[in-house]
């Protein structure tokens, strides 16, 4: 195997980790993991790891084009909330989940080779504070290592159970908070590709796993009917009035590809 990151070694159809402390995971063939854990393990913070890293590596040995963010539908309409961590996905996804959006997967959405998407997780992860700001009440822990709370959308699973028909993308919006106002815009022609390829789940397994040529094409589908955005947020800790701006280019952009 070919060790692609800090305890982390890879194959076409294999994916070893030790994560210190806690386990080591064998992930192989698209769909079968091995899971050795430590005495006294955090159940909570493993199971954080499966329905993420391991989730996403199953994902892309299946040929599946895996990004990370979130997935969110409303009135046959679905769009992905893509950053890096920390730029405030679970916060504008819980955002837009109070203006009626259902949420399809969070940290790692997928699509298939005609980028439909392929529901996943129906929990968001968020620490306390934006809990706070947004008024959601007392909310479990999940991990006794972690601050951050797990909100469970029991009520959108019926959308996992009926999501029988494919669902078309609609939007792309890469969240990214380097900026000291609030703004959009769109990425046209081959500008569409970086954003797209740097949130690509753990971009570095790409070539280890042999499937970089497989991105570029499913890219090069996606892309051809997927807008794709830049949403600029400032630096500072997300506000009330500030979500609610990035709320409205969200909806605003898609009004406007609608009309258009």
């Amino acid at each position: 195997m070919k060790q692609v990151a800090a305890y982390c070694w890879c194959l076409p159809t294999s994916f070893l980790i030790h994560i210190p402390n806690l386990a080591q995971c064998y992930v192989y063939d698209g769909n079968q993991i091995d899971i050795q854990y430590d005495d006294g393990v955090d159940m909570g913070l493993l199971t954080a790891y499966i329905e993420g890293y391991l989730l996403a590596i199953i994902l892309q040995q299946r040929g599946h084009l895996v990004l990370h963010g979130t997935v969110l539908k409303k009135n046959e309409q679905a769009i992905a909330i893509c950053g890096m961590s920390g730029a405030g996905k679970s916060t504008l996804a819980l955002a837009l989940i109070q203006q009626g959006w259902n949420l399809l997967s969070d940290d790692v959405c997928a699509f298939d080779e005609k980028g439909n998407v392929l529901t996943g997780g129906t929990g968001i992860k968020v620490w306390p504070d934006i809990i706070e700001t947004l008024a959601l009440g007392e909310q479990p822990c999940f991990s006794e290592q972690l601050e951050k709370r797990q909100i469970t959308m029991a009520r959108h699973l019926p959308l996992l159970v009926n999501a029988a028909q494919p669902l078309r993308l609609n939007a792309l919006y890469c969240l990214q908070p380097e900026s000291m106002s609030i703004t959009i815009s769109e990425y046209v022609g081959m500008k569409k590709f970086a954003p797209l390829k740097a949130n690509c789940y753990r971009e570095q397994f790409l070539q280890a796993m042999e499937t970089e040529l497989l991105f570029m094409n499913y890219s090069s589908a996606f892309l051809r009917d997927v807008p794709v955005y830049k949403l600029q947020r400032d630096k500072h800790k997300l506000s009330n009035e500030g979500l609610n701006q990035l709320v409205n280019l969200v909806t605003e952009s898609l009004t406007l590809k609608v009309k258009g």
